[in-house]
């Protein structure tokens, strides 16, 4: 390493190797830091920050700690530090950690948004929603729609309310369950969406209204984000809504989508449909864990199963070329109107954590969602099966970045499976069960 640089000049080089995807170099750079100031507070904590890209968590727990040694109120210290021991299971000692945060600074908005996302991933959402709302001020979300807030205090009854979407599609395909809750209150919601959503919510029957982003917001008198409806719905909705399925494929495109898949070369006697979906938006924070590559998924032809690829966004190094048995549905896919309309025809679902998750499980198809170790707080822990979509089976990573038996899992339990066999996501290992007496 070059000699001569300042600290800041280290500290600049190292959080700049850190952006471009070199945390060894951003080591070096804050190692020759620490040679300087080895009893600087900032220096400690930047350590720790590079040992948490680097996985390195018991590392990154022993910087943060030296950091707030150094600094007793390093509140930001506390905040990431308990990240990493939400990171590594020890969820009480990471409450801890957000609490003394808490105590330094009562409205540090990342301690309440990482304390509120810790008690959402065990479940416990009475804590979690209200304090969830401190995401809009953490510096990572913001929204322009004016207009006054709906926080679940003023009646609705006769009220426009807007309901505008935020963060993913997923995210938006989830939480639209609520939006009923809130016109049962008496409001006409008038519900935003990301135009990528709006073909297949257009008629979405809870809301008087459906517009996309790029429509002109219409008169209303009352606004809320999408996933702040249940905060503000409280205890006139303690639990989630469970009426699944709550969306349906247009007639068209499944019946299209049907001919389609009938006449396919890969179509053959009574092979069961299997959609698949291996890696979702690249700009998702948590992309690297979640996403997949193609060739991970290789052994699924053994299953003797028809692969449908609900891939639209296919990577550089995803080539569906060198894996001609499945059939590339991707090309065709036009809107989420169209993969509804595929995801109709098809016996179970594959895909990581992303939108087509979200998208089988609002329709009642039995989904099977690849996790990693470190899944989203909507995933909970442990469960394989999941309160939000009852058709759902969560297959999880037992360590971070290894795939592999999870595919195996996931093929062992495909092998055998016919066209129209009922996949139960209740039974332990998603046997085929017997046909149903008329």
């Amino acid at each position: 390493m070059p000699l001569g640089y300042s600290l800041s000049e280290l500290n600049a080089l190292a959080l700049r190797r850190i952006a471009e995807g070199d945390a060894a170099g951003a080591l070096g750079h804050m190692t020759e830091a620490l040679r300087l100031a080895p009893q600087h507070p900032g220096v400690h904590y930047n350590l720790g920050q590079i040992y948490g890209a680097m996985e390195r968590h018991e590392d990154e727990i022993a910087c943060y700690r030296r950091a707030i040694e150094r600094k007793p109120d390093f509140a930001d210290a506390y905040v990431n530090l308990g990240v990493a021991l939400r990171d590594l299971g020890r969820f009480e000692e990471a409450f801890h950690a957000f609490k003394r945060a808490l105590r330094i600074d009562p409205d540090h908005a990342g301690a309440r948004t990482n304390r509120a996302q810790t008690n959402l991933l065990l479940g416990r959402y009475e804590q979690g929603w209200s304090e969830y709302e401190w995401r809009w001020k953490d510096g990572h979300q913001s929204h322009a729609i004016p207009g006054e807030l709906w926080t679940g205090r003023a009646p609705l009854a006769g009220k426009r309310l807007l309901v505008h979407a935020e963060q993913g599609l997923g995210d938006t395909i989830q939480f639209i369950r609520y939006v009923g809750v809130a016109r049962s209150l008496g409001a006409h919601v008038v519900l935003r969406v990301q135009d990528a959503l709006l073909p297949l919510l257009s008629g979405y029957a809870d809301a008087g209204e459906v517009i996309g982003e790029s429509s002109l917001l219409p008169d209303f008198d009352l606004q809320i984000p999408l996933l702040s409806l249940p905060a503000a719905l409280g205890s006139r909705c303690p639990g989630i809504p469970s009426t699944v399925p709550y969306l349906q494929a247009a007639t068209g495109p499944r019946n299209e989508w049907a001919a389609k898949l009938d006449q396919h070369p890969s179509s053959g006697g009574r092979k069961a449909r299997v959609g698949l979906a291996w890696s979702g938006s690249r700009t998702h924070l948590n992309d690297r864990y979640r996403s997949m590559r193609l060739e991970d998924w290789q052994p699924i032809l053994a299953a003797d199963v028809q692969v449908v690829s609900l891939q639209k966004d296919v990577r550089e190094t995803d080539v569906l070329a060198n894996l001609p048995a499945i059939l590339d549905a991707g090309p065709e896919l036009a809107d989420f109107a169209d993969t509804a309309g595929l995801i109709a025809n098809l016996d179970v679902v594959v895909t990581v954590d992303t939108a087509v998750a979200h998208l089988a499980g609002a329709m009642g198809v039995p989904v099977w969602i690849a996790l990693p170790a470190r899944a989203d707080w909507r995933w909970q822990l442990e469960r394989s099966d999941s309160p939000w979509y009852p058709s759902a089976r969560l297959f999880r990573q037992a360590r971070l970045g290894d795939w592999s038996p999870v595919v195996a899992d996931v093929v062992r339990r495909l092998t055998g499976l016919t066209r129209g066999d009922r996949v139960d996501p209740t039974h332990p290992d998603h046997d085929r069960a017997e046909p149903e007496t008329p």
